[in-house]
């Protein structure tokens, strides 16, 4: 006896540029518009160019649509286009308190994606609209973003208040202690103070009751008013480095190689995109008793990246080259290597064939959980070699839109 094949469309959300979103299946495509199906049958006519580039992307690859609709419309930086409902952010009862950990708790600001605790008098309201902001432009490129991501919160803290944070640092240097993480706890011992932002493991109780994703992302807020702008140059950075990591997932040890090129150049790449520069320095570690900490950073505040590495790059002072750049630690780094991580970054999102193949890169990385070699990298960007992947990323440097 043969069964017959019953074979269901996907209900899937779509969105538009401004993070307007829909529930609904594919029906069909017509021209330049595509039909949706919504609740009750009803039929959605939207343009193919409203929609995000991970729609376009669903499109051509489970819709048979032409690839050429993937380069269709403007870039722009959806980011700054978001119509965000700031009736959706909601103040919460009650504290947020690490057990054993600063005992004055912090006040929670919930949001559709984030929950924003804060302690001292900073306001949480612009660095949650940063967030909500980095997520939809994540959700707007990455095709399976919003299903990753699923129903957990990310937690942001905002620790103003002095005592709370050398509270939290202690705290967390004895977690990763009784975790018998003794390097990392002697880190964190050493640079707590003087670090401007970076992440903790929360307690699994904590991700239990709030519903969160198991690491929070904390700044030390010495200074509140580069906090109270939406889109601020130093949030950015930290928030939108978090969000890619989140996406690409874990990697092997073996497979690591170039995941720091990638993440930090990518919270470059949004923090001087969105914010016009960089207030952001880079903090290393080292020694046998891991006190020996220094602090890199680029030429100036990023208005120069550009301007001062393409005559570098055309005298060939500065090599571009991918292989090596991958090998890059953060203790390996000068100016002129910083600023070449950002313009891979650049270079991979500076349109939307490049977007897309960057897209499409993320999800190799999230699904083999390695990096792939610079030859993978190269034919999943169209070249044949990874030598015309590298002019193409020089001449872009030196003659290409790269700011």
């Amino acid at each position: 006896m043969l069964a017959p094949c019953v074979c269901a469309v996907e209900t899937r959300t779509w969105m538009s540029r401004k993070g307007g979103t829909i529930e609904a299946q594919l029906g069909s495509m017509q021209g330049d518009s595509v039909i949706l199906i919504g609740k009750d049958a009803k039929e959605i006519k939207l343009k193919i160019v409203d929609l995000s580039l991970a729609d376009r992307q669903h499109l051509v690859e489970a819709g048979g649509a032409d690839a050429a609709i993937i380069t269709s419309g403007k870039h722009g930086l959806v980011e700054k286009e978001v119509r965000l409902d700031a009736s959706t952010f909601k103040r919460l009862d009650g504290k947020l308190t690490f057990q054993d950990g600063p005992s004055e708790g912090f006040e929670l600001l919930e949001t559709p994606h984030f929950l924003i605790g804060k302690a001292g008098k900073i306001r949480p309201h612009a660095v949650a609209e940063t967030a909500e902001r980095l997520w939809h432009g994540m959700a707007f490129e990455h095709m399976n973003f919003r299903q990753d991501w699923g129903d957990k919160r990310q937690l942001i803290l905002l620790v103003e208040d002095r005592h709370v944070y050398s509270g939290l640092g202690k705290w967390y240097a004895n977690f990763l202690k009784l975790a018998m993480d003794q390097g990392n706890s002697m880190a964190v011992t050493n640079t707590w103070e003087k670090t401007g932002s970076t992440t903790i493991a929360i307690p699994e109780k904590m991700i239990t009751q709030y519903n969160l994703s198991g690491r929070a992302l904390v700044f030390n807020v010495k200074d509140a008013a580069p906090y109270h702008k939406d889109l601020a140059p130093f949030p950015i950075h930290g928030i939108a480095g978090l969000l890619l990591g989140r996406q690409l997932g874990g990697v092997t040890s073996f497979g690591a190689e170039g995941y720091f090129a990638i993440t930090t150049g990518h919270a470059y790449y949004k923090e001087i995109r969105l914010a016009g520069k960089t207030e952001t320095n880079l903090l290393t570690v080292a020694g046998s008793m891991k006190d020996e900490i220094s602090s890199k950073r680029g030429f100036e505040d990023g208005t120069s990246w550009a301007k001062t590495l393409r005559p570098l790059v055309r005298s060939d002072k500065v090599g571009v080259k991918l292989a090596p750049m991958f090998r890059w630690k953060p203790e390996d780094l000068n100016p002129e290597r910083l600023v070449l991580i950002y313009s891979f970054a650049y270079y991979m999102q500076s349109d939307l064939k490049r977007l897309s193949a960057f897209a499409s890169m993320v999800r190799r990385i999230e699904t083999s959980k390695q990096i792939p070699a610079p030859e993978e990298i190269a034919k999943i960007f169209g070249f044949d070699t990874v030598d015309a992947l590298e002019k193409d990323w020089a001449d872009f440097i030196k003659e290409g839109d790269f700011k």
